[in-house]
């Protein structure tokens, strides 16, 4: 028999000298993984450089192999494909023996000496007395001294599977227990003979995540073999128990893979991130691709529960800022990854929609607590009554109130035409009316229909209700006709209506003196105390 192989041996040669000794010796090692199948067995990988040429040796106990010749055939074999076998059908051993100087294949009863003979490459056929169990191959490699170290932390950085002990020079590489197991469908690579192509089915399998040791990068493994780095900072390795589809060099990950591994992996791993590593490009890259649950579940984890997505300035309105100052985080889509901008677009609300939100719900709150001295007083009656009576009675309250939206309604006829007319009612203020807000300093609240809901217990409206206290709520309030939400908009509102309240005031100030001519003379006996203190007192947390 001549020459190694049935195509150029020195141009195969060629191809794979530059590839590293592990990536070549460890087709001999992944042949013997699978030879030796699902059975208990074992496996020996010996090498050294013996001060002229690096040798080394695989032996396994598998099944052996039926026909020797099959292996100086590039892609031929006896065997069926699996996507449970490791490596490229036909390929991994010819790499290997294409860059050796001679080289011994044994199995069964029988042998093929690689040698070279005055220039010329010959395999040579033998008979094995006695026959032997499993496989020995045995070769010289042009690899240096420094190769052994090298191939030392490779090979000891293998995840053997449970039923094979693997000796490594003589020393077993211990096992490593899996933290995570995950069952997945994953997209993995089977030979077809009819058509003599690759085909890359998906198929039910497992991914074992394997904490990594320092200083170890965490990598991707097919069956226990490293293939590809595994993308991501997390400390764990993934050991993918079926072939890992790959690129005919066997040495890059088909496209899209990495990402279907994350995402597998991502539901196991998520509960142990911290914010920071929850916020990595690879986690909302691989999340896109997670149920909703999980979606949900990566942005709270990222962003935290009070998150919501920036919006753009609307004219003069800054829903950024009001969202901020009921409590929520702001966060910038267009600073993030594409996957996590997507993820953020679908279970993050908006700025906007989370001030709407809560002032919805405050103006019903404030709406159900609320009454008018017409309205039935409800279940708080006596309460309420109580505080009427103690502000003078209905038909003083009526009178401050009736005052209040007359102003109010003078600064809304200045923001322009289509505005509701300004109505009144009343509220206690000095109690929760939203769970889990305390609305102890609550003053009042301007509903979008224009509603100004004035608190009892706060004394400005009832003892001086045209003093500057009392006069700074209005404006602050019908303000809110104008624009709803706090703001550089709102803040431009408030100082504008002060001014129209002002002329109001100095306009209208006969009709005044001749409604409310007692509140008038309230608030001139009172304005001594209010000019040394005309610092509104707080809005609560919204109003």
């Amino acid at each position: 028999m001549k020459g190694w192989l049935e195509i150029s041996t020195e141009g195969f040669a060629s191809f794979n000298s530059s590839r590293k000794p592990g990536h070549l010796v460890k087709e001999l090692v992944q042949n013997a993984f699978d030879a030796i199948g699902d059975k208990p067995g074992s496996v020996h990988l010996d090498y050294q450089h013996n001060g002229r040429e690096f040798i080394v040796e695989c032996r396994d106990t598998g099944e052996g192999m039926l026909d020797l010749d099959a292996i100086r055939v590039v892609y031929l074999t006896f065997k069926k494909d699996s996507h449970l076998k490791r490596g490229r059908f036909g390929r991994g051993f010819k790499e290997v023996l294409s860059i050796a100087s001679w080289a011994i294949v044994e199995s069964g009863g029988n042998g093929l000496h690689f040698t070279v003979e005055n220039g010329k490459q010959i395999a040579k056929p033998v008979t094995l007395h006695p026959p032997i169990t499993g496989t020995v191959v045995r070769m010289a490699l042009p690899f240096g001294e420094e190769t052994v170290s090298e191939l030392d932390a490779y090979f000891g950085s293998f995840l053997v599977p449970r039923h094979i002990t693997f000796y490594l020079n003589d020393n077993v590489v211990g096992l490593r227990e899996p933290k995570h197991v995950v069952e997945v469908s994953l997209t993995t690579e089977v030979y077809h003979g009819e058509s003599h192509s690759w085909r890359k089915p998906k198929r039910a399998a497992k991914i074992e995540l394997v904490p990594t040791r320092q200083p170890e990068e965490a990598m991707i493994y097919e069956m226990g073999i490293p293939v590809a780095v595994a993308e991501w900072a997390v400390p764990f390795h993934v050991n993918v128990l079926q072939r890992v589809p790959m690129n005919p060099n066997r040495d890059a990950l088909a496209s899209g893979y990495v990402k279907s591994v994350h995402a597998a992996a991502l539901p196991v791993l998520l509960p142990d991130l911290d914010e920071t590593e929850a916020t990595q490009d690879w986690v909302g890259t691989a999340g896109v691709a997670c149920d909703e649950a999980v979606q949900k579940a990566i942005v709270t984890k990222a962003f935290g529960t009070e998150a919501v997505r920036a919006v753009p300035t609307m004219g003069k309105r800054d829903f950024n800022d009001d969202a901020e100052r009921v409590g929520a985080v702001i966060v910038k889509t267009n600073q993030m990854s594409s996957g996590f901008r997507e993820m953020a677009k679908i279970h993050l609300p908006t700025a906007k929609q989370k001030v709407d939100e809560v002032q919805a719900k405050l103006v019903e709150a404030v709406a159900q607590s609320g009454f008018t001295l017409k309205d039935d007083l409800g279940i708080e009656a006596e309460a309420k009554l109580a505080w009427i009576t103690k502000r003078g009675g209905e038909a003083e309250v009526e009178r401050c109130l009736s005052f209040a939206v007359w102003f109010c309604q003078r600064l809304v006829d200045a923001c322009g035409p289509g505005h509701q007319p300004v109505t009144g009612a009343l509220a206690l203020g000095k109690r929760p009316i939203m769970t889990g807000v305390d609305l102890s300093t609550f003053l009042a609240n301007w509903s979008g229909n224009n509603k100004l809901t004035l608190a009892l217990e706060c004394d400005c409206f009832w003892n001086d209700p045209l003093g500057a206290e009392a006069l700074s709520i209005y404006v602050h309030e019908a303000a809110h006709a104008q624009n709803m939400h706090h703001g550089k908009g709102f803040t431009e509102e408030v100082e504008r209506l002060a001014g129209v309240g002002a002329a109001a005031m100095f306009a209208h100030a006969d009709e005044i003196k001749t409604r409310w001519p007692d509140l008038v003379a309230r608030s001139a006996g009172a304005s001594g105390a209010i000019v040394e203190n005309v610092k509104p007192k707080g809005r609560g947390w919204w109003g």
